[in-house]
């Protein structure tokens, strides 16, 4: 409501506005009292009727208003500026109060419309009627309309100052008219209630109009005010802006552009409005652009261009018509949807080539503006692209744009070099003023970026907008690529936009089109499959003409982007295009093309597309670019990667790396560390590349499989790698393992894809190795760094990658195998020492899964890497071997895998884990892994290689023992389920295992005890027998019987075997070391190992008598002792018969006073009458054999044997040990043989080296020990034979007989007979051919003492009737008359 009108009555305010009108009533009054009287009384009376409305509180002033405007009017008839001013300043103080209605509304507007046509203060009206029409909403309908009217009559008269305002007044007015719709909307629940007022009839009048009756009063306005905008710029009547003479084109659609931009919510909201729109406005615009589009520039020799005048576009309707046309489709394109596609393939069809220049960047900038709208591109698509019958608009969109790049740079390259072209440009810049500028190169011509966007339009706009030109403003060569590499970046962006949702595409609007989760994944595939040709056409050229290195990135992050984006929906063939495309950038042309020769399909691809026009530009660019310019962006120089598609000439040259180059190298790196996930198969080709650029640059690969710079010599004078780029070196090294350090993020399928693409590369380098070509170990380095950093889920990759190195490792080239080999130990070091989810130590399959890869390095033959894996072993064990729980199979048999042909060193260091396993590990390591260990153990102990190993492994076979015997009890009640690991020893039933493992230590201990060397077999020996000495107690009883005919007789045996088959031919002393005499054969070697064995087994036989004799096969185990003894007993070697019969003295005396008692008596008595007779049998054959007299044949080269004093002596020793066991059972067949040995005792001739035992030994009745033992054992008989009872009393003739012979030797020395032709004395030794010398024995006290015995045994038994009956006494009366007659002679 009014000020006026609602402060009635004593209101201050009210009454000093009213004084105010009163005063300004009374000046005007006495400013026309004279000239115009008639307005003199108007005024008068006013001033009374506003008297009576303030002294009349009942009367508001509101009503008597429109009464007072009439000499208002008046002066404005007048056609006095001074009283027409006044009389608009008192209207516009009214009009300001907001006291003027819509009758006074109209009386004023015809006040001014009268001012208008005579001219009068044309600005004062515009003034006012904007007053009346912005302060409230009282006017509307014709008066509105009158009000337009004018002010656009205004808008063309010839003072520029009030046309400038007039058009200023009118595009605020046209605003506020739509403006009121708003309004409307907001103070009315409904847009479609009847309105009953004046305007009723102006609706009916016209029914062409094709206004609804329903529409509201605003409403209307605006409907009929946009209605004959159009009709006035169709150069048309209008319907209800009555009076208007012109209108200007141009100026109208300005007009419709602002409120087409402005109030398009009118437009959704209101079906007349769209109705209008669609019907009215898009049928003018493509009338109005039939010149622009029937228009051809034809080239001319003279101008840049010429056309018929008729068909000729004017460029202010132009321009115009495509901002109108670029807001139709930003602001309406849902409800013009065919309309639309129509505009869009009308401004696509203004980049053709044949266009002028002005129009073709006009259209450009019309398609920035779109493609910077996620929406936009997706409802293209939407409605055009994924529809069969419509135009693909944002696919030819594309297209064109791929086309428009690369006709502008050829066309710029075509104008510099003077050639025609189709249109009309302004010279380009010439390569050498290009300086550090941005921009695009192509044939040595430059075209400058232009900076000023976004947004271009502004830039444009700016000039083309004054009324004045009429013709298009000069626009730079280079403008038009400028806006087109706007374009692109921006038509990427919005792409990504709509396949990732981004807020701007889920916000709802009445101008956007949602789109729906169904609908998205079949538009997001219709995008790509529409634009990645057209963009992938346009950007290869750019990036390859590119100068600047923002520019250049800037096209590879879209690039990137639009590549992640096809990787993103498993667009394989665009995802790889677009890669393969930055990566071919990274190279120089000739030398991409060479190396990228394999992707055939890839290149196909390319060819269909864009490939063959943008290659074409990129050796054009190479061939015609200026070489000194060239030589400038070099940073790099390098030798080329050997590979097989490299040809020869390309082989042979360097290869030169620009900036460019190595922005792209950063860029593919970028994109494989952001992207990873969607990369899959197209990994080969971003890593080939990386491979070939660190190659070029010189990077090697280091620990951890990182890479670092070794710069390479220059290849070229004064050209290398300059020093601004070896700075770059770790900066890109740095890259490259943030690369893969990424590959922690990836999920699993995506690290398959990656590692199956390494060892792809790897097996490309494989094979060129295999040629004797230096390899690249890229691969395998990244492989090393992949695992690294993939350590939490070491399992998802742990097989794939680990087998391939497995492969290197055995690759023949030595750099190959050096790093497989680099890589398996780091990964399997790093793997066991990281922390993962669950501890290693209790995770039997991860642990076994990570040592695996180690433990196959042992199926390869190259030393170095076994070198190298036993080195790992080292550093495991010491760093690592608390947590080995279920690894100990694995390390132990990698130690164990070691052969003979590796060589000392490999043996040595794979000793020195063993003795580490050994020394600190046995008690954290699991009971299976024992056997294991001592079969590995045993292994070291044959090697051949060095006996200082040989050694000491038996000696740690000694510390295994004692382990044994330190953790028996847990040993004990520790059970392995695998019996497998265990070896079997048949015969025994239920061996428990802890018997096993120790049987197993001596079964080892066994073999080793007949090995090769001497110094083996002795320790072997000593170890074995004073283990079973020391630790055999805690064997079972049964077991001790698998033990003996198991381990210790198959021993013997062999020991025998060996003995026998050895060389009596001299030992090689082999430098300096000094060999006795006694040692200096293999047989004389082995009789020490021979007497070792036998003694020891003899040693544990008796020890552990009582515990055999309970065991089944007792009389066997003796029998076969007593038959090894024998056979050492009758060997020709000395110390072995001596150390035999020894080994028996230890036997046949080992409690001989006791008996084992059994349960039964008679079964005792029986089986030890056995074993004695054995005992008997055994001693009398040995007796016999050794003292048979034997003699040499002439034609037989055996060397005469003859026993030792030594020997015989003990041998005789033995006799009253088994003869206490036997005497029950003596016969006399057993005596007779027994006085065999004895004689033949007695008869073997003494040798020198005997004297000093002899003499040594001589008792004080002078008599030799052999003399002495014999003598007792015939007192020892015949005591027994004398005792009361005994069974041996029919024997006493025969001792008597045997005596006397004895005594006999006293006078009569015993001959050696049958060998006197060998033993000629010649100064007491033999001839030549004896080995021995040999001395005369005094034989005076044995027969003496022979004697002396007989007598004494003669007083005791002289009335035994069997000495009687033989005449004893005659024989020892004749024996002694012999003795008597020799000694007279």
């Amino acid at each position: 409501m009014s000020f006026v009108r609602t402060s009635t009555g004593g209101n201050e305010s009210v009454h000093k506005f009213v004084e105010a009108l009163r005063a300004d009533f009374k000046t005007l009054s006495l400013e026309t009292k004279k000239k115009y009287p008639l307005i003199k009384e108007s005024c008068e009376e006013a001033i009374s009727k506003l008297s009576a409305a303030s002294n009349n509180q009942q009367t508001s002033v509101y009503y008597t208003v429109n009464q007072i405007l009439y000499p208002l009017v008046q002066g404005c008839e007048t056609k006095d500026l001074k009283i027409i001013k006044y009389c608009l300043g008192m209207m516009q103080r009214l009009i300001t109060q907001q006291v003027v209605d819509q009758k006074g509304a109209r009386y004023i507007t015809d006040a001014l419309w009268m001012l208008m046509e005579n001219n009068i203060e044309e600005v004062k009206v515009l003034q006012t009627v904007t007053l009346l029409l912005t302060t409230n909403t009282v006017v509307h309908g014709e008066t509105l309309a009158k009000s337009l009217v004018l002010c656009f009559r205004l808008h063309y008269s010839k003072n520029s100052t009030i046309v400038n305002t007039a058009g200023a007044t009118i595009r605020q007015l046209v605003s506020l008219v739509f403006e009121r719709v708003y309004l409307e909307k907001d103070s009315v629940a409904t847009l479609h209630g009847v309105n009953q007022n004046a305007n009723k009839e102006t609706l009916d009048a016209d029914n062409g109009t094709g206004a609804s009756a329903e529409m509201q009063t605003f409403a209307a306005d605006a409907f009929f005010l946009f209605q004959d905008l159009v009709q006035l710029v169709n150069t048309d009547q209008p319907y209800w802006l009555i009076g208007m003479t012109e209108m200007t084109r141009s100026f109208g659609l300005e007009l419709l552009e602002a409120v087409l931009t402005n109030f398009s919510a009118v437009f959704h909201e209101n079906n007349d409005f769209r109705l209008l729109l669609k019907e009215r406005v898009c049928a003018l615009v493509i009338k109005l652009f039939s010149p622009n589009v029937k228009h051809r520039q034809v080239p001319t020799p003279n101008n840049g261009n010429t056309a018929v005048p008729n068909d000729k576009p004017y460029f202010p309707i132009s321009m115009r018509l495509l901002r109108l046309v670029a807001i139709l489709i930003q602001k309406y394109h849902t409800i013009l949807v065919t309309e639309c596609e129509i505009f869009l393939s009308l401004i696509i069809k203004f980049l053709d080539p044949d266009k002028p220049h002005w129009q073709r960047s006009l259209a450009l900038e019309v398609i920035h503006k779109l493609a910077t709208k996620p929406n936009l591109i997706a409802f293209f698509c939407k409605s055009y692209d994924l529809k069969n019958h419509a135009t693909n608009i944002v696919h030819d969109m594309i297209s064109a744009l791929g086309t428009y790049v690369r006709y502008s740079l050829i066309n710029a390259a075509a104008l510099q070099n003077g050639q025609p072209t189709a249109s009309n440009q302004n010279n380009p810049t010439t390569a050498h003023n290009a300086g550090n500028h941005c921009g695009f190169m192509f044939r040595g011509v430059y075209l400058s970026l232009v900076a000023t966007f976004p947004p271009v339009w502004l830039k444009l706009c700016s000039n083309l907008e004054m009324l004045d030109k009429l013709e298009s403003p000069i626009i730079p060569d280079s403008y038009g690529i400028s806006v087109a590499y706007a374009i692109l970046l921006d038509i990427t962006r919005s792409i990504g936009g709509v396949i990732q949702r981004t807020p701007e595409m889920q916000q709802p609007a009445h101008n956007t089109d949602i789109i729906t989760e169904e609908e998205h994944k079949p538009l997001c595939l219709q995008l790509i499959t529409s634009s990645w040709a057209g963009l992938l056409s346009a950007f290869v050229p750019l990036i390859d003409a590119s100068v600047d290195e923002a520019t250049t990135d800037n096209i590879l992050k879209a690039m990137q982007n639009f590549a992640a984006l096809c990787g993103l929906l498993d667009q394989l063939g665009p995802r790889d295009a677009f890669i393969m495309a930055i990566c071919r950038a990274s190279f120089p042309p000739h030398y991409a093309a060479a190396i990228f020769a394999n992707n055939a399909h890839m290149d196909a691809d390319l060819r269909g597309h864009a490939r063959s026009n943008s290659q074409d530009l990129n050796n054009q660019f190479m061939n015609t670019c200026n070489e000194g310019d060239f030589r400038q962006q070099i940073v790099a120089v390098g030798t080329p990667l050997p590979s097989a598609s490299l040809p020869q000439n390309i082989m042979q040259a360097p290869v030169m790396l620009t900036t460019k180059n190595l922005q792209c190298m950063r860029a593919i790196l970028f994109l494989a560390r952001s992207n990873g996930s969607i990369l899959g198969t197209s990994w080969h080709i971003v890593l080939q590349t990386l491979q070939h650029l660190v190659w070029i640059l010189g990077l090697k690969p280091s620990t951890g499989g990182s890479l670092q710079a070794f710069p390479k010599p220059a290849v070229e004078a004064n050209v290398g790698i300059q020093t601004a780029v070896m700075a770059d070196l770790p900066v890109l090294s740095q890259m490259l393992s943030q690369l893969f350090e990424s590959s922690q993020y990836l999920d699993d399928v995506a690290l398959h894809h990656l590692i199956e693409a390494l060892c792809k590369l790897s097996h490309e380098a494989m094979e060129l190795a295999y040629a004797n070509r230096e390899p690249s170990l890229f691969a395998v380095a990244k492989l090393l760094e992949t695992g690294l950093v993939n350590m939490p889920r070491i399992e998802v990759l742990w097989r794939p990658l680990t087998n391939h190195l497995l492969e290197v490792c055995q690759h023949r080239h030595i750099r190959m195998r050096e790093w497989g080999v680099e890589a398996i130990t780091y990964l399997v070091k790093s793997a066991l020492q990281f922390k993962h989810s669950v501890p290693l130590k209790e995770n039997m399959e991860l642990q076994t899964m990570l040592l695996s890869p180690l433990s196959e390095l042992s199926a390869v033959m190259h030393a170095d890497v076994r070198q190298r894996q036993l080195d790992c072993v080292l550093q495991i064990l010491n760093g690592a071997g608390e947590i080995l729980s279920f690894g100990w199979p694995a390390i132990i048999e990698i130690i164990g895998a070691v052969n003979e042909h590796h060589g000392e060193p490999l043996i040595r260091t794979a000793f020195q884990c063993l003795q580490l396993v050994i020394t600190d590990f046995l008690t954290v390591m699991p009971w299976r892994c024992l056997p294991l260990c001592i079969r590995t153990a045993a292994k070291f102990g044959s090697q051949t290689q060095e006996l200082n190993i040989s050694l000491t492994a038996i000696g740690l076979m000694w510390n295994i023992s004692d382990f044994f015997n330190q953790n028996q009890d847990k040993l004990m009640t520790t059970q392995v389920d695998d019996g497998a690991i265990l070896p079997e020893f048949p015969g025994t039933v239920k061996m428990p295992q802890f018997d096993k493992l120790w049987m197993c230590l001596y079964a080892k201990l066994g073999e080793l005890c007949v090995d090769l060397r001497p110094a083996v077999r002795k320790s072997a020996g000593q170890t074995l027998f004073s283990t079973i000495s020391a630790h055999g107690s805690l064997l079972n009883p049964p077991t001790w019987q698998a033990l003996v005919w198991q381990v210790l007789f198959p021993l013997l045996d062999n020991v025998r075997a060996l003995s026998s088959s050895a060389s009596n031919e001299k030992v090689d002393a082999s430098g300096n070391i000094l060999i006795h005499h006694s040692r200096n054969t293999a047989q004389k070697q082995w009789a020490e190992t021979q007497v070792l064995t036998l003694s020891g087994v003899c040693r544990v036989f008796n020890t552990k008598r009582e515990l055999l004799q309970m065991l089944g096969d007792f009389e066997r185990a003796w029998s076969l002792v007593l038959e090894f003894i024998q056979n050492a007993a009758l060997s020709k070697n000395g110390e072995v018969s001596l150390a035999a019969l020894k080994s028996l003295q230890e036997i046949m005396y080992h409690n001989a006073d006791k008996t084992v008692q059994l349960t039964d008596e008679e079964t005792t008595r029986i089986k030890d009458a056995e074993i004695w007779t054995i005992a008997w049998n055994i001693w009398l054959n040995i007796g016999i054999e050794s003292t048979k007299i034997t003699t040499k044949n002439n034609d037989t080269q055996e060397e005469f044997y003859v026993p030792s004093q030594a020997f015989l002596t003990a041998l005789i020793q033995i006799f009253p040990a088994i003869f206490q066991h036997i005497h029950q059972r003596f016969t006399l067949a057993d005596f007779e043989k027994f006085c065999i040995v004895l004689t033949n005792a007695v008869c073997i001739p003494v040798q020198t080296d005997a004297v000093p035992y002899i003499m040594s030994s001589v008792s004080d009745s002078l008599l030799t020990p052999l003399h002495d033992g014999i003598l007792d054992c015939m007192d020892l008989i015949q005591k027994e034979a004398t005792k009361e009872g005994s069974n041996l009393k029919h024997m006493i003739p025969v001792i008597f007989r045997q005596l006397l012979v004895f005594s006999k030797f006293a006078c009569a020395p015993p001959a050696y007979t049958g060998v006197e032709h060998k033993y000629v004395k010649t100064a007491n030794h033999y001839t030549n051919n004896a080995s021995v010398e040999m001395v005369s024995m005094n034989f005076i006290p044995f027969g003496e003492k022979s004697i002396s015995i007989c007598v004494k045994l003669y007083q005791s038994t002289a009335t035994e009737e069997c000495v009687m009956h033989e005449n004893i006494l005659h024989e020892i009366i004749k024996v002694g008359f012999v003795i008597k007659c020799l000694n007279l002679k």
